[in-house]
């Protein structure tokens, strides 16, 4: 399970694959995992397409961003989103940080930990987890 694996505190996390492959689905059995490790309530947890960002106020704070409808080719575009904010508050607070479409940020360093690659094989889902340096 990426919540019990690689998916340590203060990880900033990429969910990139074709429409239609689940990526908000894997967000939500992460964002439930932290929540039953943490003996809490699970959040409401959809798709943040048209708000971009969404905060799951959990003991520790998740993160929840969709860039598929961003054309983000500044850091500063970065700055208005509260990706920053966010990515600060991972280092100090040891939040989570998902992000669906890191892509759509371009050639903008996002500073990721991981980058997990969903795409449907033979009518099968694969994921395929890549942890960056």
């Amino acid at each position: 399970s990426l919540a019990s694996g690689p998916l340590v505190h203060g990880r900033l996390l990429g969910f990139e694959g074709p429409l239609g492959v689940e990526k908000t689905t894997l967000i939500k059995q992460i964002v439930k995992t932290l929540c039953e490790r943490n003996a809490e309530s699970m959040p409401r947890v959809t798709s943040p397409s048209f708000v971009v960002h969404q905060v799951y106020e959990t003991r520790i704070p998740i993160h929840h961003f969709d860039f598929y409808r961003l054309d983000l080719k500044s850091s500063e575009s970065l700055i208005e989103i509260g990706y920053w904010e966010a990515w600060e508050l991972a280092q100090k607070q040891r939040a989570y940080v998902l992000i669906e479409w890191p892509s759509q940020a371009q050639t903008l360093e996002l500073k990721l930990n991981a980058q997990i690659q969903l795409s449907f094989q033979e009518e099968k889902r694969q994921i395929q987890l890549k942890l960056l340096p």
